[in-house]
C-alpha cells in the first residue's frame, strides 16, 4: 500500500468535510435538539406543577364542600329545633287559651242555667201564688 499525495489530500479534505459538517449541520442540529429537550422538560415541570396545584385546589374544594355540607346540616337541625320549640310554645298557648275560653263559657252557661232555674222557680211561685189567690 502506497501513501502518496492523493491520500494526504483525501485525508485533509475528509477532515475539512467533517469540521464543516460539524459546524454547519451537527452543531445547529444539536442546539435544536437541546432546545427541544429543554422545552419538553420545562413543559413537563410546568405540567407537574399544574397537576399539584390542581390537586391542592381539588382538595381545598372538597374540604370547603364538606364544611359547607356540615354547616348546612347544623343550620337545618337548628331550624328544625327552633320550629319544634315554636310549635310547642304555640300549642301550649293554644291549649291554655282554649282552657280559659272553656272555663269562661262554662261560667256563662252556669250563669244562664242559674238564670233559667230562677225563672222556673219564679214561674212556679207565681203559679202557686195565683192559684192561692184565685183559688
Amino acid at each position: 500500500m502506497e501513501f502518496n499525495a492523493t491520500f494526504l489530500v483525501s485525508a485533509i479534505s475528509f477532515l475539512v468535510f467533517v469540521f464543516l459538517m460539524n459546524k454547519i449541520f451537527y452543531a445547529p442540529l444539536t442546539n435544536i435538539i437541546n432546545e427541544r429537550e429543554k422545552l419538553v422538560d420545562d413543559t413537563l415541570n410546568e405540567a407537574k406543577n399544574s397537576k399539584e396545584t390542581a390537586l391542592e385546589l381539588l382538595k381545598n374544594r372538597e374540604e370547603k364542600l364538606n364544611k359547607a355540607h356540615d354547616d348546612s346540616k347544623k343550620i337545618i337541625s337548628q331550624s328544625v329545633e327552633n320550629a319544634n320549640l315554636k310549635s310547642k310554645e304555640l300549642t301550649q298557648k293554644a291549649k291554655s287559651d282554649s282552657v280559659s275560653e272553656i272555663a269562661r263559657q262554662k261560667a256563662v252557661l252556669q250563669e244562664q242555667n242559674n238564670s233559667i232555674q230562677l225563672d222556673s222557680v219564679i214561674n212556679d211561685l207565681a203559679q202557686t201564688i195565683s192559684t192561692k189567690i184565685l183559688g
